[in-house]
């Protein structure tokens, strides 16, 4: 009987250290999954950080872009400006020279 009982008590020791072993053999999978899952947060944040990086550089490529373009048509501006200037002024030296001219011909008269 006290036989018995020991051998229950001894298998009941040896299950309790399996199951033990068995639970810290768990932990060890629940500990690894957790620091996957850190390292998965970990990645998706850096994807994250990265998407809003290229989306600035998309936001100021299109504000360079419109900046570009604006300095673009200011130096058109500028051109058909100087264009328009510099036609006035030869219209303005013909007039002159036909007045010249014509005051010439009205003296030699």
């Amino acid at each position: 009987m006290i036989d018995e009982m020991n051998e229950k008590i001894r298998k009941l020791e040896m299950e309790n250290k399996a199951l033990r072993e068995e639970l810290e053999h768990y932990r060890k999978m629940v500990s690894g999954y957790e620091n996957v899952l850190k390292l998965n947060e970990r990645e998706l944040k850096n994807a994250e950080d990265i998407i809003k990086m290229f989306e600035n550089v998309i936001e100021f490529a299109g504000k360079e872009r419109k900046s570009t373009m604006e300095i673009s048509e200011a130096r058109e501006n500028v051109s058909q400006l100087s264009r328009m200037e510099l036609m006035s002024a030869l219209e303005k030296i013909k007039e002159l020279e036909v007045r010249s001219r014509n005051n010439n011909q009205e003296s030699n008269h």
